[in-house]
C-alpha cells in the first residue's frame, strides 16, 4: 500500500475513533443516569439511596470535567498505540534488569483485573468487527497473522481510559467502583456504532479484513470468508489446475515482455503470485495493471468474437461438438478465440471466468436442471467482464447480482414440483432474453434483476393464504410502529413551545400516540377518512387541546363555568382512549387520579400562571391540528429500521387470524449500521435457511418476506408451512447464536471466488 494512502486511512480511522469514543461515553452517561433514576425509585435502604444519589450528582454536576479527562486519556493512549503498531517499542521481560523490578501493589492488580474484564466484555459484544480490524491492521503492515495487541482500536484502550478517568475524577473508592460498573454496562451498548464507523473507513477503501484459504469456526456453514470445508473435490481441483498454471504463465510472459520493452513497464504493485493476482482482481476499489475501462463491442475485438458465440448459444448451439449448452463452454471457447490482439488482462479474465464457472456448474446445492439453465449465461457474463472489468470486484454489478439471485432462488428447490417448474420457466425466460438482446450495456442485467425480484415476490406467496396474510400482518405491524413513532415526534414538536405541566406532557407523549394510531386503524377498517369530522382519529385528537386548556389557570368565572361543562365529556373520552390503548387498569386509574387533582387545583384557583402566557382553546386546537396520522402516507426517514413492539405485532397477527412463532426479544448489544447493511445485502427474498427447533433439531425454512423498512423478517417452515417472525435485531442475534443457519454460506459467485482462491493457495506459489 502506498504510504500516502496508508496515512490517509489511519488518520481517517483515528478521527472516527476520537469522535466515536467521546460520543459513546456521552450516551453511556445519559443511559447510566436514566438507569440510576430507575434504581432510586426501587431502592429500599437509605444507604442505597445515598450511594445512587451521589452517582447521579456526579454525572450531572461533574460530567463535563469527567468527559474532558477521559478524552485526554484516550487521545494519549490512541496516539501511543498508533506509533507502536507492529513496532517493538515495548519493554520485554528479558530487557529488564533486576533494579527495574518492584512489587506490584493492590491497586495495580485491581486495575488489571477490572480493565481486563471490561475488555473481554467489549470484545465479546463486538467479536466479528474487532477480529476484522485486527486482520486489516495486520495486512496493512504486511503481516499474515492478526495480533490484537497491535490494533490501536482494541477494547483494552477504551476500558483503560474509562477506568483511569473514573479513578482520577471520583472522590472515593466506593463511588468509583459503582461508577465503573454503571458506565461499563451502558457503554457496551454503544460500541457497535463506534467500531462500525472505524470499520467503514477501511472497507470503503476495499479492505475487508479477510485472510483467504482459512476455515471459519463453523465449517459447515461458513459465511463469506474461508475455504470450502474439506478443501476442493479432486475432480474440481484437477480441472482448475491447468487454468491456474496458464494464469501463471500469462503473468510471467507479461513481466518478461515489460522487461524486454515489448509491453508497458512492470507495475510496482504487480501481484507476485497467482493467488495474489486473483485476490486483487476481486478486491473492491482495486485496479490491476493493464485493466482497462468499459468499451463498446465494435471497439473491442474480443467482445465482438464473444458476441458471435453468444448468438450461437441463443440458438441452442454448443461452442464445440460433444458439449451441451448448459455445460462449461468457456474452456472449449478459449481454444477457438483469437487472443492475439487481446490484452494480458483480457486473456486472464477469460481464464478466471472459465474457472469460476467450473465451480458454479458443479455446485450441488443447485438442482442440475436449473444449473444448466443458469449456465447458459456464461458467455454473456464473460463478455460483460471483458467490457466492464468492474464486474469482477463490484458486488453490486447487475450481471453478478442476477447470477447470485437466480442461483440462490434455485438452491434446494425440487425441480419436478409445480413451484420448481415455475422458477425454471422464469429463469429460462430471463436467460433467453439476455442471450438475444445483450450487446454492450449492462442495463439489461439490471432490468432482469428487477423483473426476477418481482417474480419472487409473487412466487413466494402464491397459493398460500397463510403466508399472504402473514405478509399483510408484517407490513401492518411495521406501518403501525412507523406511525406511532412519527405521531410521538409530532406531539413533541407541538408540546415543546407550550411549557406544559410535565405530568401531562409525559402522559400525552407516552400514552396518547397509541390512542391516535389505534383510532386511525379502526377508521381504516371502517373505511372512514381521518379528515372526516366523525372519524375516531378526529375525536381523540380533539381531546388534547381540551386537556391542556383544562389544566390552565382560569382567569374569570366564565372560563371556570366552561371548564365545568367541558370536564364530563373530556373525562369520558379519556377513559375510552385509555381502554383503546389497552392500558392496565391500575395505570389508567393513576392517570385519571392525577387529572382530578389538577382540575381540583384549577377550580380552586390554586394554580399559578405567573410569568407564563396562557394559550386559548382555539390556539391549542390550531397547534394540534398539525398532528396527522395517515396509513397511506406512513413514511420513515431514519437510517435504522423502526422498532415494532411485541404487543402490537401479536395483536395484529391475532386480527389477521394467524398463529406464528415470534422471535422478538434481544439480549445482546444494539446493532450497528454494518450489521444492518449485512442483512440488507445477504438476507433477500427466497433465502433458504435451517431453523433450530426447541429440541435442537434443524428444520428447513425460507425467507418469504422482508418488511418495507427492513424491521421484520418473516420465514416459512418448509415442512408444515408454519411462520416464524424475527425483528432485524433478533435475526442478527439468532445468526450469531446459530439458531438460524444459512443454506448458502455465501452467494454462488462469491463461493466460486473463495473456492478459486483456495485452489490457488493450495498450489505452490509461483513468484513472477
Amino acid at each position: 500500500m502506498a504510504e500516502t494512502e496508508y496515512k490517509r486511512l489511519i488518520q481517517a480511522a483515528k478521527e472516527k475513533a476520537l469522535f466515536g469514543f467521546l460520543a459513546a461515553v456521552q450516551r453511556a452517561m445519559q443511559d447510566a443516569d436514566k438507569g440510576i433514576v430507575d434504581l432510586l425509585l426501587a431502592a429500599k435502604s437509605g444507604l442505597d439511596q445515598t450511594a445512587l444519589t451521589s452517582l447521579r450528582h456526579f454525572l450531572r454536576q461533574d460530567g463535563n470535567m469527567f468527559l474532558r479527562r477521559i478524552d485526554t486519556l484516550f487521545r494519549n493512549y490512541l496516539d501511543r498505540a498508533l506509533q507502536t503498531m507492529y513496532v517493538d517499542l515495548r519493554s520485554g521481560m528479558r530487557k529488564l534488569s533486576a533494579d527495574e523490578l518492584s512489587l506490584i501493589d493492590d491497586e495495580v492488580v485491581n486495575h488489571q483485573i477490572e480493565v481486563g474484564r471490561l475488555s473481554e466484555r467489549m470484545r465479546e459484544a463486538n467479536e466479528e468487527v474487532i477480529g476484522r480490524l485486527n486482520v486489516i491492521i495486520g495486512q496493512m503492515h504486511g503481516q499474515h497473522e492478526a495480533r490484537e495487541r497491535e490494533n490501536p482500536f482494541r477494547p483494552y484502550l477504551l476500558a483503560r481510559a474509562l477506568y483511569e478517568a473514573i479513578r482520577e475524577s471520583a472522590s472515593d473508592d466506593a463511588k468509583a467502583r459503582l461508577l465503573f460498573e454503571h458506565l461499563s454496562n451502558a457503554m457496551i451498548q454503544h460500541l457497535p456504532g463506534y467500531y462500525g464507523a472505524i470499520r467503514d473507513v477501511f472497507e470503503s477503501a476495499g479492505m475487508r479484513g479477510r485472510f483467504q484459504a482459512q476455515q471459519s469456526r463453523a465449517a459447515h456453514h461458513q459465511r463469506y470468508f474461508g475455504a470450502p470445508p474439506g478443501g476442493l473435490p479432486d475432480q474440481i481441483s484437477a480441472r482448475i489446475i491447468p487454468g491456474l498454471q496458464r494464469l501463471s504463465e500469462t503473468m510471467q510472459a507479461g513481466v518478461k515482455g515489460a522487461a524486454e520493452g515489448k509491453s508497458a513497464s512492470p507495475d510496482k504493485d504487480q501481484p507476485a503470485t497467482v493467488q495474489d493476482f486473483i485476490r486483487k482482481m476481486f478486491s473492491p476499489a482495486r485496479t490491476l495493471p493493464g485493466e482497462g475501462r468499459a468499451t463498446g463491442v465494435a471497439a473491442n475485438p474480443l467482445a465482438a468474437q464473444l458476441s458471435r458465440y453468444q448468438k450461437m448459444a441463443a440458438q441452442g448451439q454448443a461452442v464445440s461438438d460433444g458439449l451441451q449448452p448448459g455445460q462449461n463452454q468457456l474452456a472449449a471457447l478459449r481454444e477457438k478465440l483469437d487472443l492475439g490482439n487481446a490484452s494480458t488482462m483480457e486473456r486472464m479474465t477469460v481464464e478466471v471466468v472459465a474457472m469460476l464457472f467450473e465451480f458454479i456448474l458443479d455446485d450441488e446445492q443447485i438442482p442440475a436442471e436449473l444449473r444448466a439453465l443458469i449456465g447458459r449465461l456464461q458467455i454473456p457474463i464473460l463478455k460483460a467482464a471483458v467490457l466492464e472489468p468492474d464486474l469482477m470486484h463490484d458486488e453490486e454489478h447487475p450481471a453478478r447480482q442476477l447470477l447470485n439471485r437466480m442461483s440462490s432462488a434455485a438452491v434446494g428447490v425440487d425441480a419436478s414440483s409445480a413451484a420448481g417448474q415455475q422458477l425454471a420457466a422464469e429463469i429460462e425466460r430471463i436467460v433467453r432474453r439476455i442471450l438475444d438482446e445483450f450487446d454492450s450495456s449492462s442495463a439489461i442485467f439490471a432490468v432482469s434483476v428487477n423483473e426476477f425480484e418481482q417474480f419472487l415476490t409473487a412466487h413466494l406467496k402464491q397459493d398460500d393464504s397463510r403466508t399472504e396474510r402473514g405478509i399483510e400482518a408484517v407490513e401492518a405491524a411495521e406501518k403501525y410502529s412507523v406511525l406511532l413513532s412519527n405521531t410521538t415526534n409530532s406531539l413533541c414538536d407541538v408540546l415543546l413551545p407550550l411549557n406544559t405541566d410535565k405530568r401531562i406532557s409525559d402522559f400525552i407523549i407516552n400514552v396518547w400516540p397509541h390512542v391516535l394510531v389505534q383510532a386511525s386503524w379502526r377508521d381504516l377498517e371502517k373505511q372512514v377518512q381521518p379528515e372526516q369530522a366523525d372519524s375516531l382519529f378526529q375525536q381523540y385528537r380533539s381531546v388534547l387541546p381540551e386537556l391542556l386548556w383544562s389544566i390552565q389557570e382560569k382567569q374569570n368565572p366564565q372560563e371556570r363555568s366552561a371548564l365545568m361543562r367541558l370536564l364530563p365529556p373530556l373525562v369520558k373520552r379519556l377513559r375510552e382512549g385509555l381502554d383503546m390503548a389497552q392500558l392496565p387498569e391500575d395505570e389508567s386509574t393513576q392517570i385519571l387520579d392525577q387529572l382530578v387533582a389538577l382540575h381540583t387545583q384549577v377550580l380552586r384557583g390554586a394554580a399559578s400562571a405567573a410569568g407564563r402566557e396562557l394559550s386559548s382553546l382555539d390556539d391549542l386546537r390550531q397547534a394540534f391540528s398539525r398532528v396527522v396520522v395517515s396509513w397511506d402516507r406512513a413514511s420513515w426517514g431514519l437510517g435504522e429500521p423502526p422498532q415494532p413492539r411485541a404487543a402490537i405485532i401479536e395483536d395484529l397477527f391475532g386480527r389477521f387470524g394467524l398463529q406464528a412463532e415470534f422471535r422478538l426479544d434481544v439480549k445482546s448489544a444494539a446493532t450497528s449500521a454494518a450489521d444492518r447493511e449485512f442483512l440488507a445485502q445477504t438476507y433477500l427474498l427466497g433465502t433458504r435457511v435451517e431453523l433450530r427447533a426447541a429440541d435442537g433439531a434443524m428444520q428447513p425454512g425460507q425467507l418469504v418476506w422482508v418488511s418495507t423498512h427492513r424491521s421484520l423478517y418473516l420465514f416459512k417452515k418448509e415442512r408444515d408451512g408454519g411462520l416464524v417472525l424475527y425483528t432485524f435485531a433478533a435475526l442478527l442475534e439468532a445468526l450469531n447464536g446459530e439458531e438460524i443457519i444459512p443454506v448458502e454460506y455465501a452467494p454462488v459467485f462469491e463461493r466460486a471466488v473463495e473456492s478459486l482462491l483456495f485452489g490457488a493457495g493450495s498450489m505452490k506459489d509461483t513468484v513472477v
